[in-house]
């Protein structure tokens, strides 16, 4: 099934932000710093290249509706820049950004250990500093995204909203989530809810697919990071990619890039594979009406169409 676009009303930018030099003209007239490294003839230089195609081609069919108003200085806020390697990494949380967080921890020297697999989860989220993008002048941010190699990486859309549910709302889930997104959610979609059930913060999966889905909702409580749509968080029409990771080939992607920017000496990693399985998403969508799964592919189908994910109701039901 062929992704379509819904059109949204386009909302209002302050000039104070210069919409970012309004599309970004290097997006359009340079040429993607990696497609001079790779061989035409290997099968992972030609889904690179298909990718980044088809990513400026949905931006160009989209171009003058909502998705083609350039992001706010804080739209920059989702990105890790390594200067002294040239590199910007546009992360998106639940697709693997703990992995690419902690390789940048080693080549910005804020670890003595060289494999990214050997460092903890307490200092890449929380020791560790990431000098991103956010507070630059737009013409420095400009000069380092037409200069730097830039990625981003992203995984099916269904399964970022899984993995992200299971992780801050499901068990054990995170008490700062319960608390911020599932009481309220209990409160709203749960008929006779108890106050005991409320304060748990801890919705079905089907009451959180009705928050992401309600308009009313999402204005009042926002939508976090680890369930935001891709393109609000790494911007793929105003910023030009080198290279486009997709979380199903983390490995092989990662890798790549280390090859690319000749850092295979500096970091290496140790791939685990990763928990949300295809069965996994099946099991949570079984769980949503066929109105739910539709109204869902329509709230992100902009992603689907940008990086290439089908959409098939028949593999949810």
């Amino acid at each position: 099934m062929e992704a379509k676009i819904i059109k949204y009303r386009k909302s209002e930018h302050k000039n104070s932000e210069e919409k970012t030099s309004k599309t970004l003209e290097f997006f359009a007239e340079s040429t993607p710093i990696h497609t001079a490294t790779l061989s035409k003839a290997s099968p992972r230089a030609e889904r690179a290249t298909a990718d980044l195609k088809r990513v400026k081609d949905v931006c160009e069919k989209y171009k003058g509706t909502e998705y083609d108003e350039a992001p706010a200085n804080v739209g920059h806020w989702h990105s890790s820049v390594d200067d002294e390697h040239k590199l910007i990494y546009y992360y998106i949380p639940k697709t693997g950004c703990t992995l690419w967080k902690a390789i940048f921890g080693i080549l910005t020297n804020q670890s003595n250990e060289t494999d990214a697999a050997n460092i903890t989860p307490y200092d890449i989220h929380f020791r560790m500093r990431y000098t991103n993008l956010y507070g630059l002048t737009p013409e420095e941010r400009n000069r380092k995204l037409s200069s730097y190699f830039v990625f981003v990486v992203v995984r099916h859309p269904f399964e970022h909203l899984v993995s992200g549910y299971m992780n801050k709302l499901g068990e054990p889930g995170e008490p700062y989530f319960q608390n911020t997104y599932g009481a309220p959610i209990i409160e709203k979609y749960r008929f006779g809810a108890t106050p005991e059930e409320i304060k748990s913060g801890k919705p079905t999966f089907s009451e959180f697919i009705n928050y992401l889905t309600d308009p009313e909702m999402v204005r009042t409580y926002n939508i976090d990071s680890h369930w935001a749509q891709y393109y609000k968080l790494s911007h793929p029409c105003f910023v030009r990619f080198d290279y486009i990771v997709r979380f199903e080939h983390m490995k092989e992607d990662t890798q790549h890039i280390l090859e690319l920017r000749n850092l295979t000496k500096l970091v290496k990693f140790t791939y685990k594979e990763p928990k949300t399985s295809n069965e996994k998403l099946k099991e949570y969508m079984q769980q949503l009406t066929i109105n739910q799964i539709y109204k869902l592919y329509e709230a992100y189908k902009f992603d689907f169409e940008l990086f290439g994910y089908d959409f098939d109701i028949r593999s949810y039901i």
